[in-house]
């Protein structure tokens, strides 16, 4: 940890090549550019999945980009002089790591010291509407559709398959049984459902500048997961033909729980690895199928890779002496996006242009 600590101070003088920020508006120091809107409903957006939608890209990946002449004009904004994080309070968020809730900032990731997709798609989507928004953020690592996403309407592994889940549970605890091999199906699709329920039932409690008589509109739905199906070598062996089955079963249910049939559905690509195979393509087919009646995008991610960061942690540059190389640019493995704040704030800001185009239909 002291190690750790050492090499975030010594970030803070590395990653600044020039003094001030490049470009930024004056206005922008001046006044509040992103004040909260007052009238109107809230439109909201849930962002669901697992860990590459919690996101793990370290803040000082964001603050290189900040702080580089090459890059700042695109990520600039989110510092004002004084070297503070910016809010947008026109956009507000919530999300299950740890229950945080506030305006939009960096730090949503799953931790405080971590960004995800929603700061980018938070981001564009503020840019473009003029009403209130709000991003409720459901999602947890190590999460699947077979298992835990799996949506109430999906069929059941079968009988067989659950008593032998039940055999080999019983091997380390005679204990169990049968109803605790069944309850983790579905459970992080009712944790979902009930976490956005919960909080638009509480908008006043978690945001005291809404007013009630203003109301909300669920306006849109993200889904970004897949790794846990993706490793899955019996989904692997018929070509995760049942994934975008229960995939597709899951957008169905959605709408029908949060009473939202026409609601706008944006995939993520999983990309990690900047690869693309048959899980990316059972990802791509649940736009075609004919019971989802549309409004739905599949948005590609696997352009936001950057070879030249897996390069480095192939090489192991983040241990040796030339670390720094590494640690502005990355901050984790290949399967969490390198930990760049880059790949994580492009994507978020592909989820919202693929949103966007549907709510401007």
């Amino acid at each position: 940890m002291g190690r750790f600590c050492t090499y975030s101070v010594v970030l803070a003088f590395l990653i600044m090549p020039f003094s001030g920020l490049a470009n930024l508006p004056e206005s922008a120091f001046n006044r509040d550019p992103w004040p909260a809107v007052k009238e109107g409903p809230v439109k909201v957006f849930l962002l669901a999945g697992q860990s590459n939608m919690q996101g793990h890209a370290a803040l000082r990946t964001l603050e290189y980009l900040i702080y580089n002449e090459e890059t700042a004009a695109e990520y600039q904004q989110w510092k004002d002089r004084d070297g503070r994080w910016t809010e947008r309070r026109d956009v507000w968020i919530w999300t299950t790591d740890g229950n945080r809730y506030g305006n939009l900032k960096p730090g949503y990731g799953t931790n405080e010291v971590k960004i995800g997709p929603e700061l980018g798609f938070g981001w564009v989507i503020g840019e473009a509407l003029k009403q209130q928004v709000l991003l409720i953020k459901t999602c947890w690592g190590g999460r699947s559709v077979k298992r835990d996403f799996l949506p109430p309407n999906a069929a059941m592994p079968s009988t067989e398959q659950l008593q032998k889940e039940l055999e080999n549970a019983r091997k380390r605890n005679p204990d169990v049984t049968m109803e605790q091999i069944k309850a983790p199906y579905g459970k992080a699709y009712r944790d979902m459902i009930s976490t956005a329920r919960d909080v638009l039932g509480n908008l006043k409690q978690y945001y005291p500048d809404y007013n009630e008589s203003r109301g909300y509109e669920l306006a849109g739905f993200v889904f970004f997961q897949g790794w846990n199906d993706m490793v899955d070598g019996q989904q692997r062996a018929e070509k995760y033909v049942n994934y975008t089955i229960r995939l597709g079963q899951l957008i169905q249910d959605v709408r029908k729980d949060l009473k939202a049939p026409n609601l706008p559905v944006v995939i993520g690509e999983l990309g990690a690895g900047g690869k693309r195979g048959d899980f990316q393509k059972a990802q791509a087919a649940v736009v075609e199928l004919s019971a989802l009646k549309g409004n739905i995008r599949f948005v590609k991610t696997v352009e936001f890779w950057e070879p030249e960061v897996e390069e480095m942690v192939n090489q192991g540059i983040w241990k040796g002496p030339d670390w720094v190389r590494f640690y502005n640019v990355g901050s984790e493995k290949e399967y969490h996006y390198l930990g760049s704040a880059r790949i994580y704030y492009r994507m978020g800001k592909a989820f919202a242009e693929g949103m966007l185009e549907m709510l401007n239909k």
